[in-house]
């Protein structure tokens, strides 16, 4: 491909301009923000970014937030059932919680200021149509539903028709965090599940809480107040919700620094994953492929969504170098291939959305008792099909937890 045209400036659309503009392809991005725009804007995502997709930074070049000192090193887990299944799994490598404010706004500045295109300003379905006729390929990388839209839903490949989570999601003071540095997963059956993950800010270091509710459950409380309109009464109902199902978190609290950092940084809303037909002809005649959420939307449920766009954008990248025609037949055959780099993280993630099943308990509870199993369920967020391969089936469990029994006994 001698152009490609992005429309997108999240993750997967600013790696995947960076991937090819590195390797000399001419691109153009198209955001609908600039990067101050960006940077001022509502917070869209929590985003816990793990090793993998942290190694493409690093290959791009756009590794600023290595820290040695700050970052996710562990998952502690607490899953409210009597008694409590309680433990702390370590990662292999560490991950990283940037706000996706500052990482887009930072990886959109780099790939201006090395040369490539930037056109900022509102972009629907027909501009895509019209710039086709600038580009071979026109890739859509941005998830709202105009452009989205641009690409029908697969029925096989999505189970759900509406939210299985309501979402509430605060950057915050006044929580300490965990030791070692960690993300707290905390699951309230029949409830939802709440995290708390150490972020780098706009405002600098900061706590970041994740409320997944299923709806009409027992978070609704806080699901059903605007932060804007009563901020003292939004606090006092997170701080009622984390005490009551999510201990290790409230635990935590200082309650005379407690807050939320600002209105910015607050997001309610609920998302219905989807998996997308990954291609459409254009009236040109000419192709534009879907990758990230304009594509795969993953509920946030697994942290699963930025590192699978990721991944599958480096996927695209790379069949773009390819000496061949973006027609039909190419973006089959990309298609394919990026279904195959994001299956397990997909299924294993709608999985979750679902109540436990018996055996994913029973790999929990394994888990309290034997560090070396706790450490590879949490470095497998790093390897979904791993985890999938564990989780998917009652077969897969079992034959995880036989080979730590043999572990266990050969100690």
């Amino acid at each position: 491909m001698n152009s490609v045209g992005i429309v997108g400036a999240g993750i997967s659309g600013l790696q995947l301009g960076l991937f090819l503009q590195q390797r000399g392809v001419g691109v153009t991005i198209y955001s609908e923000k600039s990067p101050d725009d960006i940077r001022a804007s509502r917070v869209a995502n929590f985003v816990v970014r793990f090793d993998h997709t942290r190694q493409r930074e690093r290959a791009l070049g756009v590794n600023h937030w290595d820290f040695a000192d700050f970052g996710v090193t562990c998952v502690h887990m607490h899953i409210g059932v009597e008694p409590p299944i309680v433990w702390t799994g370590s990662l292999k490598q560490q991950a990283s919680g940037v706000d996706m404010r500052i990482y887009q706004s930072t990886l959109l500045e780099d790939f201006a200021n090395r040369g490539g295109s930037v056109r900022i300003g509102p972009i629907g379905a027909d501009d895509v149509r019209r710039l086709s006729g600038e580009h071979d390929v026109m890739v859509v990388a941005a998830g709202g539903r105009a452009l989205a839209g641009m690409f029908p839903r697969d029925p096989e490949r999505s189970p759900y028709t509406a939210p299985q989570r309501r979402i509430t999601g605060v950057l915050c003071q006044g929580l300490r965090f965990p030791d070692p540095l960690g993300v707290i997963y905390t699951i309230s059956p029949g409830h939802g599940e709440i995290f708390q993950a150490p972020f780098t800010t706009l405002s600098g270091r900061a706590c970041s809480l994740l409320i997944e509710g299923i709806p009409g459950q027992g978070f609704e409380s806080v699901m059903n107040i605007r932060y804007e309109e009563d901020p003292r009464e939004f606090e006092d109902a997170l701080l009622a919700l984390l005490r009551r199902h999510a201990p290790p978190i409230y635990e935590r609290v200082d309650f005379k620094e407690f807050r939320v950092t600002r209105a910015e940084d607050v997001l309610q809303g609920a998302i219905t994953p989807i998996v997308r037909t990954a291609y459409t002809v254009l009236d040109s005649g000419k192709y534009a492929i879907a990758v990230g959420d304009a594509h795969i939307l993953q509920d946030p449920v697994i942290g699963q969504g930025a590192n699978t766009g990721s991944r599958c954008a480096w996927v695209l990248g790379e069949a773009l170098l390819q000496d061949r025609p973006a027609d039909e037949a190419f973006c089959r055959d990309v298609e394919q291939r990026m279904w195959d780099a994001a299956r397990a993280a997909t299924e294993w993630t709608n999985m979750v959305l679902q109540p436990p099943r018996p055996h994913a308990m029973e790999v929990f509870a394994a888990a309290a008792q034997d560090k070396a199993i706790a450490d590879e369920l949490v470095s497998n967020f790093n390897e979904p099909e791993r985890n999938w391969e564990i989780f998917g089936s009652a077969e897969g469990a079992a034959a995880f937890l036989r080979r730590h029994a043999v572990r266990a006994s050969v100690r």
